[in-house]
């Protein structure tokens, strides 16, 4: 067994011993009213995301973290938590997190999509009353952007761009619409969320029945000086 399988079957045996404690389920109200979210949802069950990680020649460093959702104002800060990764209670075969933005927490999408090749769903929305309004919905498929759907604004206009083939479930119609900010709006990307495998509409979507975990880059990874594989 190499060195790397070891340490794979090493992480995942350490976390399963950990939840076959006694589950305690903590509920959360969805994020849906606020001004801003960002949500990331990969359809891998927590400990094989963690195993993944554990198998890279210089491993992301993963540590168990408080069941506390970020604030994510629009832009993170150094008071901000640290990035959180669960497993919904209602979904245990997937692995839910809220990236950042500006805070580098999107290593973890281009990891696990990117180069494991694990299936994902990104949606991305603010209210039409901040400073640069979006809606964006990307989907990750077989280590590549399958489909990227989203509504912005680029001061002064709104722009409105796709790319890749559209899915079953889109709603194609309502991108002709007038006003490009119609086109994408938030509902629309719960429902598409829902629609590919991620029920965040869902009250136990937002708890979990097992511990959650963070994730940490090596210092060279944060600072683009390298990458994880030396």
């Amino acid at each position: 067994m190499t060195a790397r399988a070891s340490a794979i079957r090493d992480t995942r045996r350490r976390f399963l011993e950990v939840q076959t404690m006694p589950p305690t389920l903590t509920t959360r109200k969805p994020v849906f009213a606020r001004p801003f979210f960002n949500l990331t949802v990969i359809k891998a069950p927590l400990v094989d995301l963690i195993a993944a990680f554990a198998g890279l020649p210089r491993p992301v460093s993963a540590r168990r973290t408080p069941f506390s959702f970020p604030s994510q104002a629009y832009h993170a800060s150094p008071a901000d938590a640290p990035l959180l990764l669960w497993s919904p209670a209602c979904a245990p075969e997937l692995t839910a997190f809220m990236p950042q933005v500006g805070s580098g927490d999107y290593f973890v999408v281009e990891y696990a999509c990117r180069r494991f090749g694990f299936e994902g769903v990104a949606i991305r929305s603010t209210t039409q009353d901040v400073e640069c309004p979006v809606n964006e919905f990307i989907v990750y498929e077989s280590n590549e952007l399958r489909r990227l759907v989203r509504a912005m604004k680029d001061s002064p206009r709104w722009e409105f761009y796709t790319k890749g083939t559209p899915l079953p479930f889109e709603n194609e119609a309502a991108y002709a619409a007038k006003r490009v900010r119609d086109r994408l709006q938030r509902e629309a990307l719960l429902g598409y969320a829902q629609a590919w495998g991620a029920p965040v509409r869902e009250p136990e979507f937002w708890s979990s029945r097992q511990e959650s975990m963070t994730l940490a880059r090596e210092r060279s990874l944060r600072t683009g000086a390298g990458n994880p594989d030396g």
